[in-house]
């Protein structure tokens, strides 16, 4: 296996390990809590990480010659993600959390199996990232190297689970989350990503 893409693969088992801890802490009335400034709530938030990854998965798996399930929510034509992202999430209305994070599993192994798979040409190679959310108006494609869009992925976990604690501010002051989210930065991103974060 490439070391790098090894450290790719590392930090998202590392992530997804803390993060299911906390999805498992949750009380019901926890999960229903409307994230600030969005129409999701906990429960949503969770159910977006835990579809978001048979999108990456199917699309990664493709690049390197393997075959992993296509993602049940269909493709909006012209692509959106927040379309997509938004009928992703709906389709797992009324799942528990467990079934959420075993369902993700699934996807998040055939990701790793991907990633494992890639050269480091394939993580040097730049490509045009984003300008597929209506959201954000006509912000157009960024030019990214591969290898940071799939450290932003790695971290895609800490990430909303900062959004998630702004709708629980009485758990953000435990020690555990502080010092998971404080390992972890939003420097590594590359610019041109940062700006069409999903």
């Amino acid at each position: 296996m490439n070391i790098r893409c090894h450290l790719i693969v590392d930090e998202l088992a590392r992530h997804r390990t803390q993060f299911e801890h906390l999805c498992h802490s949750l009380s019901e009335d926890e999960l229903a809590a409307v994230i600030p400034g969005s129409h999701w709530n906990v429960r949503d938030y969770i159910a977006h990480l835990a579809t978001i990854d048979a999108l990456i998965a199917h699309n990664f798996s493709a690049m390197v010659g393997l075959v992993a399930p296509a993602p049940e929510a269909p493709y909006p034509e012209p692509f959106d993600i927040d379309e997509w992202n938004e009928a992703a999430v709906r389709g797992r209305d009324g799942w528990s959390v467990h079934a959420l994070l075993s369902d993700a599993a699934t996807h998040r192994d055939f990701m790793a199996r991907a990633i494992v798979k890639m050269t480091d040409a394939d993580l040097d190679r730049v490509i045009p990232y984003g300008g597929d959310r209506k959201t954000l108006g006509p912000l157009p494609k960024s030019q990214v190297r591969f290898g940071g869009l799939l450290w932003a992925i790695a971290i895609h976990d800490p990430t909303h689970t900062r959004d998630i604690l702004t709708a629980l501010p009485h758990r953000a002051g435990e020690r555990w989350l502080e010092e998971w989210l404080g390992s972890t930065s939003d420097s590594i991103v590359p610019e041109g990503v940062k700006e069409q974060r999903v």
